[in-house]
């Protein structure tokens, strides 16, 4: 069998996958002008947005990445005229969205606070995309206390710390909204898939597959995917499309 965790190329840039050492891409430094001009130096927008945030320091290279490449395989399904971006933290993910989707016209931005990378990402982008200021606002909120999320909003996370990603789909069942979530920091005690799966599988994709089957007991059609696995090893991409 093959492990889809092994998988995954780049989308929203290929040149990087005809490259030998990726092995940048998973840094956790903050992305600089010298690494964005030797690879991101095309006059594409989401080249322009890249080097925009290089010249401020704003975010890791390995965060950029993730963002632009979790969007790129869940944006043709999941956009819709209301996006929320839970556990949203700098922000990225829902700001790609507002800025490469003409139908998305609100993106509302959750975390239970406000880093300051997020604000110092808006002033990147606005000079590069100023229609995305009307479309982005920030809602300081803890996830069981979050109002004025419409139903059929969809609903993206990346990284949403172990448990929280299950809160993300369950607001999205609740709310009859599809839902894209990569998940991370699999808290093994809280793994309710069956013993037999955990042993065969391990308990991450057992947690994915439990998780799957909710979905799709609650009316939702799932698809896995990846992000390339060189960005990150937690690359597992779980989007639920309701049933008509």
């Amino acid at each position: 069998m093959n492990d889809l965790k092994s998988k995954g190329t780049f989308k929203f840039f290929p040149r990087l996958n005809g490259q030998k050492d990726l092995s940048w891409t998973s840094s956790r430094n903050s992305i600089n002008s010298v690494l964005a001009e030797a690879h991101f130096s095309s006059d594409s927008l989401q080249d322009r947005l890249v080097r925009a945030m290089a010249a401020e320091q704003v975010i890791p290279i390995k965060e950029v990445l993730e963002c632009f490449e979790f969007v790129a395989r869940i944006r043709k399904d999941l956009r819709s005229e209301y996006m929320v971006d839970l556990c949203c933290g700098h922000g990225l993910v829902g700001m790609l969205f507002a800025l490469f989707e003409p139908k998305v016209t609100s993106v509302t931005l959750v975390d239970i606070k406000e880093p300051p990378s997020l604000r110092k990402l808006l002033s990147c982008l606005f000079p590069i995309a100023p229609w995305i200021e009307e479309k982005i606002t920030f809602q300081r909120s803890r996830l069981d206390n979050l109002a004025d999320i419409p139903e059929g909003a969809s609903i993206v996370s990346a990284h949403a710390c172990g448990l929280l990603t299950d809160q993300c789909i369950e607001m999205a069942v609740e709310r009859k909204g599809n839902v894209a979530v990569l998940p991370c920091c699999y808290p093994k005690r809280s793994c309710n898939a069956p013993k037999a799966l955990q042993l065969e599988f391990g308990h991450e994709r057992a947690f994915d597959i439990d998780r799957t089957y909710r979905l799709e007991t609650a009316g939702y059609h799932v698809r896995w995917s990846t992000i390339p696995a060189v960005i990150t090893p937690m690359n597992r991409i779980l989007m639920g499309m309701r049933r008509s």
